[in-house]
């Protein structure tokens, strides 16, 4: 009973053309590519949004701050009072307008808790 041998090439002459040197830097390229790819996409998806929602049955909504620490989404309630109210609006737009400058999530943070306070 003959066994044959896997091989991981068609013949014995494709393995003299393949270079250990041209695997690494071709895993390296994909490597590379696809850390410029997350981090695209982390940019792109942001590190906050402002966002409404009605805490329980109630059917008035208010405006929070959510964002998200590692694999936790977190939410701070932006004072000012329901979704409508000239000050609730301001307070919002301007938290918006700090996202989308592409500030630092503590200085949101920080924001939202002076309104707050």
């Amino acid at each position: 009973m003959k066994r044959e041998q896997l091989c991981l090439f068609d013949a014995v002459s494709d393995t003299n053309s393949v270079s250990l040197t041209n695997s690494v830097s071709e895993h390296q390229f994909y490597k590379r590519q696809a850390i410029e790819n997350y981090l695209k996409r982390v940019n792109k998806e942001g590190i906050a949004c402002v966002n409404k929602y009605s805490p329980g049955k109630r059917q008035t909504e208010y405006y929070r701050l959510s964002y998200r620490i590692e694999h936790r989404v977190k939410h701070i309630h932006i004072c000012g009072g329901s979704v409508g109210s000239t000050l609730a609006d301001y307070r919002a737009e301007k938290v918006q307008g700090l996202i989308d400058r592409g500030a630092e999530l503590q200085e949101i943070i920080a924001m939202v808790s002076t309104y707050n306070s």
